[in-house]
């Protein structure tokens, strides 16, 4: 009787899957977001912001792809798993080309059964920093953990005064970077400056569900609402254990659904606080944090109430191993452990570089995804993608324990693309007994670890982390500031390439797309057969 229920049950979910098609046009947009700076910018249909996507769990979207710009470009849905179909994923020269200039290209997102908070953002020279994201929301088919009354959804992004190209072009042109005068962001709100947001409208009594997103490049987000206690659902596209929180603290690319239940009164406005700060200019440069206040409106004109701020040592924040997975799944047992650390850099002219392995990341001269489907049974061997790929091949369905130390004074977040992974626990790693440094405290999940794909990594700390490798294709790991990952903090997990090969090719307008631009197809790293590498760039290794 069960199983034919749960027969019924997928056939019931696979006859309410919709088909969603949206039509973008991507190019560039003028205006000063920030209210200070009028610059060039991306957007999609003319608009930035552009609208969000609402899509619900087994539907498709499909996204038409105009490219205006005079630059290829490609889109990235953060979070999403595209299982059975990599070459969707988005990452130029991972597993696409980017789209040239003037050309269509369309997207086949199939949500399976994903639901939750996520976004969509360029993956092509950075462009993600320059305005081309916007949110993506999964409803969910089924009861939710918390029930709540209505839903809003908040982002959060760091604005710089200059283009992405335009800031590493002039540090890159310095005959000695550390004469480099940092450039720090202003923070918007819901898109638009963080000082002129709309209020949050509460009516008393009410139970919402914030969905909270930080769309940021290089900046850490707090967000809090004197007077209001958050309970944590969700936590990048995977329900929690309900927990109660004072804040929220949120590194580049992650994602939490909080429920707040309005006062019962609508005698007193409130007043809600974002503050955007970089850790590492806060305590090498002397940057203060940035705070920007908004308006919890319970009533058109009634007073705000004020609540006197406490330390925020004092109060209750999420960490990556606080939370624990609402579906009680324990810890998977290993198969095979990858211990990656961070390693920081400088050149000749003290330029700033970055490497997750032994090199640093350098895209090759053929998409790594398109090296793993022609290179038969040697695309089970890393050496084919090249030493620049940082390439670690995986065994189907094998249980990988990822390692992450970063032994540096830098705080960075870690975007898995293709997976998400549980979170075992953190802890110090390398010498952080210095005056601007707080001592990291060794945390460990609970029973049940939550899952996430986007993790923070936070200076002179280690991360465990684990995941099945059940999805075959070729997978990106990055740190999610888009400078670091610029300069090669990343590798590439090869999954299964074997299996891979049996299961998925890529679309031949994809082929044909790079053939236009010249772009190799098949082959080695180096477009070559065999272990021939030659015609690669050499690889950048980090100083003995």
């Amino acid at each position: 009787m069960l199983r034919w229920f749960a027969v019924f049950a997928v056939v019931i979910f696979k006859c309410l899957a919709a088909r969603v098609e949206l039509d973008w046009d991507v190019g560039y947009v003028f205006g000063a977001r920030d209210d200070f700076t009028y610059r060039r910018a991306i957007g999609v249909n003319g608009k930035l912001p552009f609208p969000s996507v609402h899509v619900t769990q087994g539907d498709t979207l499909v996204i038409n792809v105009h490219n205006s710009l005079d630059v290829p470009t490609s889109i990235h849905a953060h979070g999403l798993l595209n299982n059975g179909t990599n070459y969707y994923d988005g990452p130029d020269m991972v597993t696409q080309c980017g789209i040239p200039p003037g050309e269509n290209f369309t997207y086949v997102l199939k949500t399976g059964e994903q639901f939750g908070t996520f976004w969509i953002h360029g993956h092509t020279r950075h462009q993600e920093a320059d305005g081309f994201h916007t949110p993506l929301i999964i409803h969910s088919r089924k009861q939710p953990v918390i029930d709540y009354d209505e839903e809003l959804t908040m982002t959060f992004e760091d604005w710089f005064t200059t283009e992405f190209y335009e800031r590493q072009a002039y540090i890159e042109n310095l005959e000695d970077a550390r004469t480099l005068v940092p450039n720090y962001p202003r923070a918007l709100i819901n898109g638009y400056d963080g000082n002129n947001t709309a209020p949050i409208k509460f009516v008393p009594k009410k139970r919402y569900r914030l969905r909270i997103i930080c769309m940021s490049v290089n900046n850490w987000f707090k967000f809090r609402i004197p007077g209001h206690k958050m309970t944590i659902i969700e936590a990048d596209g995977v329900e929690s254990i309900p927990l109660e929180v004072d804040g929220l603290s949120m590194g580049p690319g992650q994602r939490y659904s909080v429920i707040v239940t309005a006062h019962k009164s609508d005698e007193f406005n409130y007043i809600y606080n974002v503050t955007s700060y970089s850790p590492v200019l806060l305590r090498d440069a002397g940057f203060k944090p940035l705070v920007y206040t908004g308006l919890v409106n319970y009533r058109d004109g009634a007073p705000v109430k004020t609540i006197l701020a406490p330390s925020d040592d004092t109060l209750v924040w999420p960490e990556e191993t606080s939370m624990q997975v609402a579906d009680k799944q324990t810890r998977l047992p290993v198969d095979r452990r990858i211990e990656l650390t961070v390693n920081k850099f400088i050149d000749k002219r003290h330029v700033l570089l970055n490497a997750l392995s032994s090199s640093l990341y350098k895209p090759v001269l053929v998409p790594t995804l398109y090296t793993a489907l022609s290179m038969s049974d040697l695309a089970k061997n890393s050496s084919v993608y090249g030493p620049q790929t940082n390439a670690y091949v995986l065994k189907h369905l094998e249980v990988v324990e990822v390692v992450i130390n970063n032994p540096i004074g830098d705080d960075h977040t870690f975007h898995f693309h293709g997976h998400n992974v549980q979170v075992i626990e953190t802890g110090p790693y390398g010498n952080s007994s210095t005056e601007n440094h707080k001592p990291v405290v060794y945390q460990q999940s609970g029973l049940w670890p939550m899952w996430r794909d986007t993790v923070q990594v936070r200076a002179f700390e280690f991360i465990r982390v684990r995941f099945r490798a059940d999805n075959p294709g070729v997978w990106f790991l990055h740190c999610h500031l888009a400078v670091h990952m610029y300069n090669g903090l990343a590798v590439v997990f090869v999954e299964a390439p074997d299996v891979l090969q049996q299961r998925q090719s890529v679309p031949e307008e994809m082929v044909e797309m790079c053939k236009r631009q010249g772009i190799l197809t098949q082959g080695n790293g180096a477009g070559n057969q065999g272990f021939d590498l030659s015609g690669l760039p050499p690889a950048i290794y980090p100083p003995s």
